[in-house]
């Protein structure tokens, strides 16, 4: 058994040049199967195999009023301002019932069936834990979906940043010239990142009527969803987690965010399965961002009862 390392590290850059490099080294990466380490676990003490990732698309949008900065005392009341005309475009991307109202966005998303509801439903995800666990005041989305279909099963659209006027020091008294909106779009099983962008542009074009916008959509960046077919592997790292959390209960989850698996899986033409210890009380991204030792030790355990595993496949 050979063991190959791809150490990659431009993954929250959306992976720019992984292709580029996997052109490249398409001779000296031919596998059998990739594990991919950058996926979550739903609690610490429950294991649970990661078998599916969300694909991403970011997207900016800028819309433009005055030709430039002008004083609001002068302007006030008839002149156009870009602020407001975002918040109540952003304010139509969701209908009533949390749906994206992108043209034909839900054309090729599929609910969950009985078996994958059943897997979710095992976890121990509730309403109240994810609250306390997320530090968030209610649980939003997507009416007639559990938090965890909701996660992994389901699209959704959330506006990550805002800009507009003064950001720094003492306000003043102006209506900017432009605002602008940063979109990062998850998506699902049978979605294209291509086609789903096409639809923003549509969707701008009949919103956006009378406004003055700009769409730049981060194509480079953008990444498929991927999900695990069954194999052995998979049999098998599902008995490495087992045995490497001490639990006879294992269980299946997908992973909220994306990653490059669809990428891996179609260049090197192998499956990708996944693999990651981190927690949503782990804070990613934020100031206080920490790792849960003990879940590194079960997760270090787990690749060692998976590498044996695989060993005793092949021989």
């Amino acid at each position: 058994m050979h063991v190959k390392l791809l150490i990659e590290g431009e993954e929250e850059l959306g992976s720019p040049h992984l292709q580029s490099l996997l052109d490249e080294h398409r001779a000296d990466l031919g596998c059998d199967f990739v594990l991919f380490s950058d996926t979550t676990l739903v609690d610490a003490d429950y294991p649970a195999v990661c078998t599916s990732v969300r694909g991403m698309l970011g997207a900016t949008v800028t819309l433009h009023g005055p030709q430039r900065d002008v004083h609001s005392g002068a302007v006030s009341g008839p002149a156009p301002n870009p602020i407001l005309d975002l918040a109540f475009l952003l304010a139509r991307l969701h209908d009533e019932r949390g749906r994206i109202t992108l043209p034909r966005f839900y054309d090729r998303v599929s609910t969950p069936d009985a078996a994958q509801r059943a897997e979710y439903a095992a976890l121990p995800i509730t309403p109240s834990t994810w609250l306390e666990e997320t530090r968030t005041p209610r649980v939003g989305g997507e009416e007639g979906f559990t938090i965890p279909e909701l996660l992994w099963a389901r699209p959704s659209l959330e506006v990550i940043s805002i800009e507009g006027g003064d950001t720094e020091g003492l306000p003043r008294a102006v209506i900017p010239a432009t605002a602008t909106a940063e979109l990062s779009i998850r998506i699902v099983d049978g979605q294209r990142t291509e086609e789903v962008g096409q639809q923003l542009r549509e969707w701008l074009e009949r919103e956006a009527t009378g406004l003055q916008w700009e769409l730049t959509l981060s194509e480079l960046t953008a990444q498929q969803p991927y999900r695990t077919p069954q194999s052995p592997q998979l049999d098998a790292f599902a008995a490495a987690m087992g045995a490497g959390f001490e639990s006879a209960e294992v269980g299946r989850m997908g992973n909220a965010g994306g990653g490059p698996a669809e990428l891996l899986a179609r260049m090197l033409d192998a499956p990708v399965l996944f693999f990651g210890t981190g927690l949503v009380t782990d804070n990613w991204h934020a100031a206080d961002e920490r790792v849960d030792l003990a879940v590194v030790e079960k997760g270090a355990a787990t690749l060692a009862h998976f590498w044996a595993l695989i060993a005793e496949q092949q021989s």
